[in-house]
């Protein structure tokens, strides 16, 4: 239920998404020559501020799956600074708040309504890529961490298989497009977690994970 209008007016999207893509482009250009490590945490909140005020902007919190959407929105803001750290524990709580983000945006895929045909199907991709992660990272962890990833993993599973079963029902397809960025992001933070660190897993899933935020803050403007 829309609770009021919502602006389809894509001119409001502009300061917030060079907010965004700015304060990408210098967090990337820093971790590439490796300037200086107070660089980041400023411009990782600047790009997560800058996709809060385009979901503020668009009425997120104006209709009942851009309310889901917007928490999600918030718990993932909340996640990303506790990832700032390498510390395990951080990490663990960071994924926690992320984890929270995607029940978030599975609420929202709900609430738009699911083709079961559709949530079928993705299944069937997505349970078999979700083992082939597991095979993946599952030996660099261990206790905690390793259960932290298991859950999590089962988690982003489910809403690609809800975002596609919203796709399925409302036949739009622009927040399971959103969702399969997040989804192919938080891969890449596994690598850069667990696997090998190097740049082109922070370029890789920095400008995933920022794109597909920038799609679900302003989904409401789009009909597609």
């Amino acid at each position: 239920m829309n609770r009021d209008p919502v602006t389809k007016s894509y001119s409001a999207a502009t300061t917030p998404v060079c907010l965004t893509l700015t304060s990408l482009s210098i967090l990337l250009v820093n971790d590439f020559f490796g300037y200086s490590r107070y660089v980041k945490p400023v411009t990782k909140t600047l790009c997560t501020l800058g996709f809060l005020y385009l979901g503020v902007s668009y009425g997120l919190v104006n209709s009942d799956q851009g309310y889901y959407v917007f928490i999600g929105l918030i718990l993932s803001a909340i996640g990303d600074v506790m990832l700032l750290s390498f510390k395990p524990h951080f990490f663990q709580i960071g994924a926690g708040f992320f984890l929270l983000a995607h029940l978030m945006y599975c609420g929202a895929f709900i609430t738009t309504g699911i083709s079961i045909k559709w949530f079928l199907m993705s299944i069937v991709v997505v349970g078999p890529a979700a083992i082939i992660v597991y095979k993946y990272v599952l030996p660099y962890t261990s206790g905690l961490m390793r259960k932290v990833v298991i859950i999590y993993s089962i988690v982003i599973s489910w809403m690609m298989a809800f975002a596609s079963g919203s796709y399925g029902y409302s036949g739009k397809g622009w927040l399971l497009a959103a969702a399969f960025l997040f989804y192919v992001s938080d891969l890449f933070v596994a690598r850069q977690r667990f696997i090998k660190r190097c740049f082109l897993n922070s370029l890789c899933g920095l400008t995933l994970y920022y794109a597909a935020q920038l799609m679900f803050a302003i989904s409401p403007a789009i009909e597609f």
